[in-house]
């Protein structure tokens, strides 16, 4: 006989396929007890089946079910204490199945998906129910167990179907756990994975309901949007694909789909807004949208706004009315719909867009690029919003520039719609990664891969799509897409529009109202009004700068990209000569704020052909940069310092604009001779890559460049050019503590400069003088021409610009003068006002260094906290002006030694040890006597500190106290010190 039997849902049992029946419940539960338990004491079956008799009328009754039961079941008792089947009896359980859920198919798991025993009339025993709850939790759990297992290895398969068999086994999940938040989620998940969204809505809201309704809990579920952006230990085992990417927008498409969805039982008219540029993904956004609202029985139509047709009235209504075959109104004498007014257009247009009362079905207007409407398809729009006679649901799409236009001509925020506003952005850096690797798996993509397309595309996701389907190499520079949706906007613009198109175009990346202006020979007024005009094609973007002017850029870089491919020769060179005419005309020489404009010129100069007008400004370039970027105090004016001098000193851009320039003033050599103006060049260069190799710490060789400069400059016979090379060979001196070719040089400045006027080159001369003097011991000298310094400045700002660093830079030495002579006070005030009236106007490197100085008066006045606090501002400019802690000139070269003094005092070894050595390796580099006499003060100090760790005393005590004292005294004969510190 073959025994089978059906625990799972309402039990049953079948003996060679016949279904057995009780006479009696209890006999029945008796039969099933057994079967689940195999052996059970007689006791306990009378503690659970007849709790309320006596011991000998519970074993009676027992006795009496067992005679019924043994005509079903072998059943014997041992000792007359325990109830069994026979060992020899199979019988088939369904329970066992529960073991091997991973190898049943979804029928199977369908038919044991049931409670445990599952019998209304035997929950009324109250002591049967101490046997039967636990078992029930106990087949639950490992029913639920065994699910989620399934669902995982299905999952982890990474097959075409793992997915839709995960979520067959999460759908049954739900089921048996009905207020599992997890659970749940996950189903969610599994829907929108799957491409289900309409029900992953509809399973969110019902949780959602559920779970307030019946335990008054608020969940996450409410909010559709939260399930897709958090993380899923399930779904994250899952390769991505191209579906399943930021492209897919999923997360916004439920937040409007859970949006319509709510809205349909409410009874109120409805309007979801979807904004973005060009190619952000607008229509495949309202394409996914309606398909999944049709699944649900909505009927959907289409108003489409073209650019072509924007200048032919209410066209985009009448063809989606010749759509529906809508029939012309009897009452009127018309052939087509064009000869009816915008209101008689508008009322047929509500007539077949919203439902009525009687109809089930819910309707939908939607209305595509709404920033290329005409005027009266505008009214239609706004008549059709403002009748209430019925509920209305919209979906709007546009240029988030046509936004505010909306806004107010149609009332919004008073209309009584429920409202809902997604604006569509493009991907950042990170979302681009995932998007490559998705679309492109089998390549092998480097974070330099992925920024190159995120710089050629910036985030946009059609621009994204058309690179890696044409299968460009991705590659430094710009890809050109032929595919580009911007040419059309282009080409339907007007003559005038498209011209300041083209203008700014040809600019490197923004451009200014007053340049326009200029090369395009109109008023600013004019600009304005065809800027207005172009306003809502989303294409130009403008901001106000600090200068009274306007900044006009590109929204995208595919627009410049666009234009340039399309325009003639013609106009891309009368255009470049335009800008170099009025560049050139508003040029005043010799302020870093027009740094700016020597680029621009060299940049159109370029583009334009003309490689020695390209050369020359591009050396004027240079030499603007190399004030602000490349000297302690700059010779600038407050206006220039305060505003356009860089923060990141950048050593690479230097190099690589003077090889740049070097190579090209080589070809234009042998191509046009040596030319007056090719020699003037090659002056500059010279004096510029010598300069460029002292701030490199390379003496030499910038030696042989400044003099090699200056022979060229003398030859030619220009002071200025003479009196700068003379300038940098005064600042090299300087770094070697050359006492001798700094007087020399300083003298031969201010001679030149008296015999020509040039009163700014006189004052840094008396500098130079002084500093001179410092390091000869001559103070009372070097006081009275720094001074002379300050006075000749101070006559310049009356005349006009300020230059507030020329002046602190003569009172930072006077702080020198006196801290060479022992008067650490007074040293320490003149470096205090450096610090605060070069900290009113801006950031320089001399701030660096009297940061440090100020820091070395205060530990010789035992006052250590206050030159931690000067070092620590120090550190912080570095930080500001350096990407790594490297190169000494901005007081690091005397500051880490200090720094590595004060580490070990509070006993900070490695900090200490760290100092040392940057300190170390900036003397090693250069060879600097006062950076050395810094360093070697610091060290001795370092003897009179106690219990120094013998690792640490190691690398800091190479050398014995008599040599650094030695060496010390040295180096301060050289720089002029008399102090006895």
């Amino acid at each position: 006989m073959k025994h089978k039997a059906c625990l799972l849902g309402v039990p049953e049992l079948f003996v060679d396929g016949a279904k057995v029946l009780f006479p009696f419940l209890k006999a029945k539960l008796l039969t099933f007890m057994l079967i689940e338990e195999k052996n059970i004491r007689r006791d306990k079956l009378c503690e659970y089946l007849w709790p309320d008799k006596e011991t000998e009328k519970g074993r009676r009754n027992l006795s009496n079910a067992l005679s019924y039961v043994r005509t079903v079941i072998p059943v014997q008792m041992n000792n007359r204490e325990v109830v069994s089947i026979k060992p020899s009896l199979h019988i088939a359980r369904d329970t066992d199945l529960l073991s091997s859920l991973d190898r049943l198919s979804l029928n199977e798991m369908i038919k044991i998906n049931g409670i445990f025993m599952d019998l209304p009339e035997a929950e009324d025993l109250e002591s049967f129910c101490c046997w039967l709850f636990p078992k029930r939790q106990h087949y639950h759990e490992l029913f639920v167990d065994g699910l989620r297992k399934r669902a995982n290895a299905f999952l982890e398969s990474h097959t075409d179907d793992s997915c839709e068999k995960a979520l067959e086994c999460y759908e049954l999940l739900a089921e048996r756990e009905p207020y599992n938040e997890k659970i749940h989620g996950e189903l969610v998940r599994l829907y929108i994975k799957t491409g289900q969204k309409v029900k992953a809505v509809d399973a969110a809201h019902a949780f959602s309901k559920r779970i307030e309704n019946d335990l008054g809990i608020c969940t996450d579920l409410s909010d559709i949007s939260s399930i897709v952006n958090k993380k899923s230990p399930v779904l994250d085992k899952q390769p991505k694909s191209s579906d399943d990417t930021p492209l897919s927008r999923s997360s916004e498409i439920l937040k409007m789909l859970d949006f319509m969805i709510k809205t349909e039982s409410s009874g109120k008219s409805s309007c979801g807004l979807v904004w973005g540029e060009n190619g952000i993904g607008k229509t495949e956004f309202i394409d996914e949208l309606v398909s999944c609202l049709n699944q649900r029985g909505w009927e959907s139509h289409y108003v489409r706004c073209t650019q072509e047709e924007k200048e032919r009235p209410m066209v985009p209504f009448i063809q989606m009315l010749q759509r529906q075959k809508c029939s012309l109104p009897q009452s009127e004498d018309i052939s087509s719909l064009s000869e009816l007014n915008y209101s008689r257009l508008a009322e047929l247009v509500r007539m077949n867009v919203a439902a009525s009362a009687e109809e089930s079905k819910k309707k939908l207007l939607v209305v595509e690029n709404i920033h290329w409407m005409d005027d009266a398809s505008w009214m239609i729009l706004e008549t059709i919003m403002w009748d209430y006679s019925s509920p209305l649901h919209l979906i709007i799409s546009g240029f988030e520039e046509i936004r505010p236009t909306f806004m107010l001509r149609t009332s919004f925020e008073t209309e009584p719609f429920e409202k809902f506003e997604i604006a569509l952005r493009r991907f950042d850096l990170e979302e681009t990664g995932q998007i490559c690797r998705a679309m492109a798996p089998d390549s092998t993509w480097t974070e330099k891969d992925i920024r190159n397309v995120y710089l050629q595309t910036e985030g946009n996701p059609f621009f994204i799509r058309q690179l890696l389907n044409a299968g460009l190499p991705v590659k430094d520079g710009k890809g050109i897409i032929s595919n580009n949706p911007f040419v059309s906007v282009i080409e339907f613009s007007g003559k005038d529009e498209r011209l300041f198109l083209e203008a700014l175009a040809v600019e490197p990346d923004h451009a200014s109202m007053l340049n326009i202006s200029k090369v395009l020979d109109i008023s600013p007024l004019q600009l304005s009004k065809i800027c207005e005009n172009i306003k809502n094609n989303a294409l130009v973007k403008e901001k106000n700068n600090d200068e009274g002017d306007v900044i006009y850029y590109f929204t995208h870089v595919k627009i410049r990209e666009a234009l340039l491919a399309n325009m003639s020769a013609t106009r891309k060179q009368a255009l470049h000569l335009k800008n170099i005419e009025v560049l050139e005309a508003g040029i005043s020489p010799y302020q870093y704020r027009k740094r700016e404009i020597y680029s621009l010129l060299c940049f159109h100069s370029h583009e334009a052909g003309l490689e020695e007008k390209e050369l020359y400004w591009r050396v004027m370039e240079l030499k603007q940069h190399f004030k602000a970027a490349h000297e302690v105090f700059p010779t600038l004016a407050d206006h220039d310092l305060m505003k356009y001098v860089p923060t990141l000193e950048n050593l690479d851009y230097t190099q690589t604009a003077l090889e740049e320039a070097g190579r090209l003033m080589d070809r234009i050599v042998r191509v046009s001779g040596r030319k007056p103006e090719m020699m003037r060049i090659e002056r500059d260069l010279l004096i510029l890559r010598g300069a460029m190799l002292w701030w490199s710490g390379k003496y030499e060789d910038a030696e042989g460049a400044l003099r090699e400069g200056l022979e060229k400059a003398i030859k030619i016979g220009e002071t200025e050019p003479v009196v700068e090379a003379c300038v940098q060979i005064c600042y090299l001196a300087i770094q070697n503590d050359d006492e001798r070719r700094l007087s020399a040089f300083a003298n031969r400045v201010y001679l030149l400069s008296i015999k020509d006027h040039l009163h700014k080159w006189m004052g840094v001369a008396l500098r130079f003088k002084g500093i001179s003097a410092i390091l000869k011991g001559e103070f009372g000298i070097a006081f009275k021409v720094l001074q002379m310094s300050t006075l000749l400045f101070e006559k310049l700002e009356e005349e006009g610009d300020s230059y507030t660093v020329c002046i602190v830079a003569a009172e930072h030495f006077r702080g020198d003068a006196c801290l060479a002579e022992g008067k650490t006070r007074e040293a320490l005030s003149y470096y205090l006002t450096c610090i605060s009236i070069g900290e009113s106007i801006g950031i320089y490197r001399g701030l660096g260094l009297s940061l440090a100085k100020a820091a070395f008066c205060n530990i010789l006045n035992g006052k250590y906290d206050d030159a931690e606090k000067l070092l620590q501002r120090m550190e912080k400019l570095y930080a500001i002006t350096h990407t790594e802690k490297s190169g000494g000139l901005q007081g690091g070269g005397i500051g880490y030694s200090l720094m590595g003094l004060l580490s070990a005092m509070k006993g900070e070894w490695d900090d200490a040890v760290c100092y040392y050595s940057l300190a170390q390796k900036f003397v090693s580099e250069t060879g600097r006597p006062t950076w050395e006499t810094f360093l070697y003060w610091s060290k001795l100090s370092l003897y009179s500190i106690e219990n120094i760790p013998e690792d640490v005393s190691k690398k800091l005590f190479k050398k014995s106290p008599e040599w650094h004292r030695e060496n010390l005294n040295e180096m301060k004969k050289k720089i002029g010190w008399k102090n006895d510190f």
